[in-house]
């Protein structure tokens, strides 16, 4: 039986403190399928909101120069990191204004397997239009890294957050590569109501099913209802030793709008492992 596998991957870096877990977690992956990174600098250039009056002409070049060096700073560390690795690698830089970030990053995720982002931290900067880029308008699965997993290693213990919707399959489908590869993949479902646990195992069956098809072996697992589902799937990674989170990006407004309700976002916020998620 022929097996999956990812042939390029974008990872986002901007600068910023986790692009040292980004970039481990980008590396791993392409050892694992002798795979081509693509590191995408992101450099904000801040031209606005200039309150008006005699210096603001001065004020908006000082700013843009000022984005310019720290983008040439980024992009130096970038490339001596990108130089230890034993990988095909190639470093494209995007200098963007406001409201730019999407339309420039779209085109090079679409093109990709695979985009590497970091998860959202503090008051999530630019992360929101990032991910909205890779996700909506690119419509590339995106594997999300926590600022301080800095230590990658190959994911032999993966959970797929089960859900019988179309977002939970792409996400399984975007992560054939990994699961064929794994040891243990648990099919795992929290009720979020009373009648949730019977009404998924079916589709879970079905799920599970397909899966063998393509030589993965799953446990499934129904976890009974959880006044915090996300708590319940975390709670359930750790236990098993889960080193990868398969979700689907549940929603259908953009994240500057609240995107992700629940689960999903919490995961985002909270997962101390990465996810590979999918719209």
């Amino acid at each position: 039986m022929s097996t999956q596998a990812i042939r390029d991957i974008a990872v986002q870096v901007d600068g910023s403190h986790g692009d040292a877990a980004k970039m481990s977690h980008a590396d791993m992956i392409a050892a694992m399928f002798d795979a081509h990174i693509v590191a995408l600098l992101t450099n904000y250039l801040q031209t606005g909101p200039i309150p008006m009056g005699p210096g603001r002409a001065w004020l908006r070049s000082e700013l843009h120069k000022r984005g310019v060096q720290l983008g040439d700073a980024a992009e130096t560390h970038a490339r001596e990191r990108l130089a230890t690795s034993r990988m095909s690698t190639e470093l494209r830089r995007i200098d963007y204004d406001d409201q730019e970030l999407g339309s420039r990053v779209g085109p090079l995720a679409r093109a990709v397997d695979l985009v590497v982002v970091g998860r959202p931290h503090g008051d999530g900067g630019q992360w929101p239009e990032m991910f909205e880029a890779v996700i909506f308008d690119a419509g590339a699965p995106a594997y999300v890294v926590p600022p301080d997993a800095v230590n990658a290693r190959k994911p032999d213990t993966i959970l797929i957050a089960w859900k019988d919707a179309v977002e939970c399959s792409h996400a399984i489908k975007a992560a054939l590569p990994f699961l064929q590869r794994a040891k243990q993949v648990y099919l795992v479902s929290v009720a979020e109501t009373s009648s949730d646990e019977e009404r998924h195992r079916e589709p879970a069956a079905d799920m599970a099913r397909h899966l063998a098809r393509h030589g993965i072996a799953v446990e499934i697992r129904h976890l009974p209802r959880w006044e915090d589902a996300a708590a319940g799937l975390l709670n359930e990674a750790s236990s098993l030793g889960a080193e990868l989170i398969v979700v689907g990006a549940y929603g259908r407004t953009r994240l500057r709008q609240m995107l992700f309700g629940g689960v999903t976002r919490e995961l985002l916020t909270r997962s101390p492992i990465p996810l590979l998620m999918a719209h």
